[in-house]
């Protein structure tokens, strides 16, 4: 398998954490959206990241249908069970996770990609309070010692690596006091075996 997608972007990340956790052998692609926007054009048609190329070459986009895939093949190893309660709460506190993600880079591209001049002021505001939000709702639904109890899940990748996003490029949306909590939990994270074998190399890291 061919992982397509830079570790900049969290949920790209959430996906490589996956597949070394569940030691499924991959190889990288590890090209820009920006820079090699044509050749990611032609693996994902939406030029977006990620994308899985199986061995037989069928291309898997979007980051959950990725993981729905590779969950299959992980069975009983998965990070979210196949039915049940907890199942529910793992995909909506992922949903939310990957939902606030979306709002920081809302923020994060009116910033980059409109001059002050030109910058929506009604539009920010909005976003960066959804960030908020999201993150305060994250917070209040952790169960503990993981983001939904005694095991780590794909809540707690997604948590963890949109902590991380966040701390990168857009730390006044993250309240050191507040969100104590998913910060407590992306630390306890990032020293696991797979965050650490999915860590963000320099190269891979957005320029400010």
């Amino acid at each position: 398998m061919i992982l397509v997608g830079q570790y900049d972007s969290p949920v790209t990340r959430r996906v490589a954490v996956a597949l070394h956790h569940y030691g499924m052998p991959f190889s990288r692609d590890a090209r820009s959206i920006f820079a090699d926007a044509v050749a990611i054009g032609r693996i994902s048609p939406l030029t977006r990241v990620p994308a899985l190329i199986l061995d037989d070459g069928e291309v898997l986009i979007d980051s959950t249908a990725i993981l729905d895939h590779l969950d299959e093949l992980a069975g009983d190893r998965a990070l979210c069970p196949a039915s049940g309660p907890l199942r529910r709460q793992i995909l909506q506190l992922t949903a939310l996770a990957q939902g606030t993600m979306e709002k920081a880079v809302a923020v994060i591209f009116e910033r980059k990609f409109h001059p002050p001049a030109h910058q929506s002021a009604a539009w920010l505001s909005r976003c960066l309070g959804q960030t908020r939000a999201g993150l305060d709702e994250l917070a209040r639904r952790l169960v503990g010692p993981f983001a939904c109890g005694a095991s780590l899940s794909h809540a707690d990748v997604m948590i963890t690596t949109l902590i991380w996003y966040l701390r990168d490029r857009m730390d006044e949306g993250l309240s050191p006091v507040a969100h104590a909590p998913l910060i407590s939990l992306a630390d306890r994270c990032e020293t696991l075996p797979a965050f650490q074998a999915a860590a963000i190399s320099e190269f891979e890291k957005t320029p400010r």
